[in-house]
């Protein structure tokens, strides 16, 4: 049988969060389809759903949920509906992101069935784009915008800071994005401001290091290289951090994807097999191309592995026992596809990335959620 994911309950509803949108929109019925949910392991089938106003008012066996008149109705039979997924780790067009169209860039995510961007580095425009998407009932995923980054910069201060949160909170950012090269004191000084304000932050670990992250509360920690640094440098310790993260309730995003393209643990040809990169633009396919030659090169010539290549690989298996002993203490995990395959990407990751193709099973954490 075909899978086929219904994204239109997603569409009906992204961006219908004024009130004339969601008075004027007719209830919506899916019947007769599949439904997966996010809190059973198990497939409720042969389901019709009802949505009214932007809200699942009704679901049930076919022909046990009334249908309203002037409702619209998609058959639903043979497919499988399922809520919409976040895509938490994101980069939106433009110079400091992906170089799709934007327009482009939102319809391979909803094709997906990714209704929903974490954006990782933000800018004045983004903020104009979520406003006009959500007056307009675009069809565009959500977006959840990080601010622009906090990074390194000779005239910083803490004064200074203080006055860049004050300005992204009131300008409606839904959290300061940490990318890297303040100082430790710098650091822990935009935390607690951020903290005493009441704006998350989220990010690359700071330069103490994953300890100097969970000092400071960090809302989420993005990548892999700080659980690498720590797991390499005391196994033991970092179990006890594990628990301390779950405990305290951060979260993180690996975009073990992105470093598996990146650093070349998937062969180029296979690369270029993905599923999804024949709907990229031609131009954003032929770049990101480039692009891996030009890492092939460097870190394979021949075909051949170098010490640099040896010593991402063994990055990645160390990032993947770290990953178990985090899953087993209860850490929750944000997860992203990364940007060359924009949407695709997250497939690949909530199938095979935690795995990487050693042989071993996939672990499960959550999918998605707001930070």
């Amino acid at each position: 049988m075909r899978i086929v994911f219904i994204i239109g309950l997603a569409l009906i509803l992204l961006g219908r969060s004024a009130a004339s949108h969601a008075q004027t929109t007719p209830p919506l019925v899916i019947t007769n389809t599949n439904v997966l949910t996010m809190n059973q392991n198990e497939v409720l089938r042969q389901q019709t759903v009802r949505i009214e106003k932007g809200r699942i008012v009704a679901l049930g066996a076919a022909g046990k949920v009334k249908i309203p008149r002037g409702a619209v109705v998609v058959d639903g039979k043979d497919k499988y509906l399922m809520p919409g997924l976040i895509d938490m780790h994101a980069h939106l067009p433009g110079a400091e992101g992906t170089q799709h169209s934007l327009d482009s860039y939102f319809r391979l995510n909803l094709a997906s069935g990714v209704t929903g961007l974490r954006t990782m580095r933000g800018a004045p425009e983004h903020l104009r784009w979520r406003d006009s998407l959500r007056r307009i009932a675009a069809l565009a995923p959500r977006l959840y915008l990080g601010s622009p980054v906090f990074a390194r910069d000779r005239s910083y201060s803490a004064r200074k800071g203080q006055q860049l949160l004050a300005q992204y909170k009131a300008s409606g950012y839904d959290f300061a994005k940490y990318l890297g090269g303040l100082t430790v004191p710098q650091y822990d000084s935009l935390l607690a401001d951020a903290r005493q304000i009441g704006l998350k932050v989220a990010g690359h670990a700071p330069r103490s290091g994953l300890a100097g992250a969970l000092a400071a509360r960090m809302t989420s920690i993005e990548h892999i290289e700080a659980f690498v640094q720590a797991y390499q440098l005391d196994s033991v310790q970092f179990r006890q951090q594990a628990r301390q993260m779950a405990a305290g309730g951060i979260y993180t995003c690996p975009d073990l994807f992105w470093y598996q393209v990146a650093w070349l643990e998937y062969a180029p040809e296979r690369l270029q097999q993905l599923p999804g990169l024949t709907y990229v633009a031609a131009s954003v396919r032929e770049e990101w191309l480039a692009w891996l030659a030009t890492e092939s090169q460097q870190l394979l010539p021949g075909g051949v592995p170098t010490a640099s290549h040896a010593q991402l690989m063994a990055s990645l298996k160390a990032y993947r026992q770290a990953f178990r002993i985090m899953h087993e203490a209860g850490v929750q995990f944000l997860v992203s596809g990364g940007d060359a395959i924009r949407g695709a990407g997250l497939q690949h990751e909530r199938r095979a990335g935690f795995a990487g193709g050693n042989g071993v099973e996939p672990l499960r954490g959550p999918a998605g959620g707001n930070v």
